[in-house]
């Protein structure tokens, strides 16, 4: 496929190349570098749309990613070129969508992703309804041909759990938990042994409420008898749920 064909405005073209501290053992790009890069070129985009981070927050508004889902075909390995790009994809209610693709040197499509966000006001954290972004014009492509997934409660037993404390180093710039970390804390529930046989083919996150620094969350694994895993995060004490997410895996 010709990357030309996805031009700017409508769509932003980023080119990476995978460095060694974004794979894991198996020489492959691990699922919080891809998140990290799928969160840094939305706001990238953005910011040269005239809605980025700090134009909003001239509003008093900021934006928080909800929900992300993510279709992995083939993790890029080590040193590899791809091409990644983004588009926002319109409104639906209070959510703004916004859509990614990765290709390779050849032009095929290794990985494909959906999100919705909303915009907060800084003041209620409250969400701002996004009609304003309704006089874009908005590219007539959708990448996994649906909007992210909202993931429900497990109510089985869970096969993995531990507790955990929020530190520093898990705070982003709007104060709150960055959502990769989310990832990376359900990521861990599972042994080495398994990434050695397999990896995501598919992955939803939804989040759900803001962790604050030191927060004591517990993050429940589950397994489904289809082999995905769930992983719930919530709050100690209240019980509130942060974070819910779905892996999906295929064999290597």
């Amino acid at each position: 496929m010709s990357l030309d064909t996805f031009q700017f405005p409508q769509y932003h073209k980023h080119y990476l190349k995978i460095h060694s501290y974004e794979v894991d053992f198996n020489q492959k790009l691990t699922v919080t570098a891809l998140f990290n890069h799928l969160q840094e070129v939305a706001w990238e985009h953005a910011h040269m749309l005239g809605y980025g981070w700090e134009h909003l927050l001239q509003k008093d508004w900021f934006w928080v990613l909800s929900r992300v889902e993510v279709e992995i075909f083939r993790l890029p390995g080590w040193t590899e070129p791809v091409t990644l790009i983004t588009w926002p994809r319109g409104v639906d209610g209070v959510f703004a969508l916004r859509d990614f693709e990765i290709y390779d040197q050849q032009g095929k499509q290794i990985i494909a992703a959906t999100s919705s966000w909303l915009v907060l006001s800084v003041k209620t954290r409250r969400p701002v309804r996004a009609e304003w972004l309704s006089e874009f014009d908005f590219a007539n492509r959708s990448a996994l041909g649906r909007n992210a997934s909202k993931l429900l409660e497990q109510n089985n037993q869970p096969k993995f759990t531990e507790t955990i404390t929020v530190r520093v180093g898990d705070i982003d710039m709007n104060q709150h938990v960055n959502n990769v970390r989310y990832i990376d804390w359900a990521y861990n529930t599972l042994e080495a042994n398994h990434f050695k046989h397999y990896y995501p083919s598919r992955v939803a996150v939804n989040f759900n409420a803001e962790g604050k620094g030191d927060d004591k969350l517990i993050v429940n694994r589950f397994q489904s008898e289809q082999s995905d895993s769930f992983v719930e995060i919530n709050h100690s004490e209240s019980g509130k749920n942060l974070c819910r997410l779905m892996f999906s895996w295929q064999k290597i």
